[in-house]
């Protein structure tokens, strides 16, 4: 049998060509179903999400992988002549490798990040509800999920936030090292908003208010941060309240201008307001970053940031290659032992098919009364005997046909010095 991987990612395929391969939960417990039941295939595992699609199969023989390929892309609708080049596939060590990097999340878009680790195990928990997972696939997933772990604890992978929105947050430790007095205005209500209004909150924020012209969003958000809900119009009113300022709203005018914010300095007596940009074209005036005690980052001081972020997640990605490293021997030193696993099972069958014998002819022997001691000695006598049966004929058999490599193999297997 032979492990292999076949798949398409954002390495190999565009949006719009991986989404055409996506899978939901239920189309992936069809399709590994369907290909369970084939006679080559023995395990099968199947990952989707919006960056990879990816196949892991337990084959009887590597040459049907390309069937394998054009019967998972048919599944879908599609042709291998159409999407040969966006479609890879690895086999045995390489999809140890493989498996162990994406988990960790060092195959991801975004290095380091950790979503791709719960949702491998959700396939594979859902491959096992399949049924499609054998003791291969099983231990080589405990691996993956394992070395994840051992590589986000050993390394600096998940340290430093690639997202603009967690960046922007992040900065706040150089501004207030409490933020439970500190209230937050947030204008906007896409996916940056929303994610720095949940890192405030666990941040334990005071306040913190959420205006938008759609008051309908903004309530959204805010009623999952504990937060308060406002019109755009409101905002220049509230700037004397707010200590830190993020701001992610498209439109082609400033939404916060200079004046605005000398207003509220004079309020606030001239407390700090730390304030973020995130808007494209920008939300706040350029001449506001001149004021004293206004602290203004925008997209390109963050993006440098993320940078900079981004070299030492590099740096920590190849620091987990050597985990990884290790790791993949140690499942493919497993696999190999498993090869020999079931002679080791039909060897000690038979050393216990001779110990019952044994034994119970020493057995029959007490009940006749016998003496003890001699029924001891020659239970010893017979278990030796029968044991060095088998290798006893074999070795003078190699002995007769001068077959020095079985003498030599029989000699390392049962640890005997020759030299004596």
């Amino acid at each position: 049998m032979s492990l292999v991987t076949i798949g398409m990612s954002h390495k190999t395929a565009s949006l719009d060509i991986r989404e055409k391969l996506s899978v939901d939960k239920y189309e992936s417990e069809k399709i590994l179903k369907k290909l369970h039941s084939m006679p080559l295939v023995d395990e099968a595992f199947l990952l989707s999400t919006c960056n990879r699609t990816e196949l892991y199969i337990e084959i009887e023989d590597l040459q049907y992988v390309d069937n394998i390929s054009d019967w998972l892309l048919r599944q879908k609708g599609l042709s291998m002549e159409e999407f040969e080049n966006n479609i890879y596939s690895f086999s045995d060590s390489n999809v140890v490798r493989h498996a162990l990097n994406v988990a960790s999340g060092l195959d991801s878009m975004v290095i380091g990040e950790p979503q791709i680790l719960g949702q491998f195990k959700s396939a594979f928990i859902n491959a096992h509800n399949a049924g499609t997972i054998g003791k291969n696939l099983d231990r080589l997933f405990q691996y993956a999920f394992s070395t994840a772990k051992e590589v986000r604890t050993d390394t600096k992978i998940g340290a430093n936030s690639l997202s603009l929105a967690n960046v922007a947050v992040s900065l706040t430790d150089q501004f207030y090292d409490d933020l439970s007095t500190k209230n937050a205005l947030l204008l906007g209500a896409g996916d940056s908003i929303n994610i720095a209004a949940k890192n405030l909150k666990k941040k334990n924020i005071n306040d913190i208010f959420i205006a938008n012209r759609t008051i309908e969003k903004a309530e959204v958000i805010a009623d999952e941060v504990g937060g308060f809900a406002i019109p755009l119009k409101d905002v220049a009113s509230r700037l004397k309240d707010a200590d830190i300022v993020i701001s992610a709203v498209s439109g082609s005018i400033p939404l916060i201008g200079k004046g605005a914010v000398e207003t509220s300095l004079k309020s606030r007596k001239h407390k700090p307001i730390y304030m973020v940009d995130l808007g494209v074209p920008r939300n706040i005036e350029s001449e506001v970053k001149n004021l004293p005690d206004i602290f203004l980052y925008t997209l390109d001081n963050i993006q440098e940031l993320i940078k900079n972020n981004y070299q030492a997640r590099r740096n920590a990605a190849s620091d987990a290659q050597n985990i990884i490293d290790t790791k993949v021997e140690e499942y493919m030193n497993w696999r190999k032992s498993q090869s020999a696993f079931s002679v080791i099972k039909m060897y000690r069958d038979d050393c216990e098919s001779i110990r019952q014998d044994c034994v119970n002819k020493s057995l029959n022997q007490l009940k006749l009364g016998k003496d003890p001691s001699d029924i001891i000695n020659q239970l010893s006598i017979n278990l030796t005997s029968k044991l060095s049966h088998k290798p006893t004929i074999a070795l003078n058999k190699a002995g007769q046909t001068n077959n020095r490599k079985l003498i030599n193999l029989v000699c390392d297997i049962f640890l005997i010095n020759k030299k004596k």
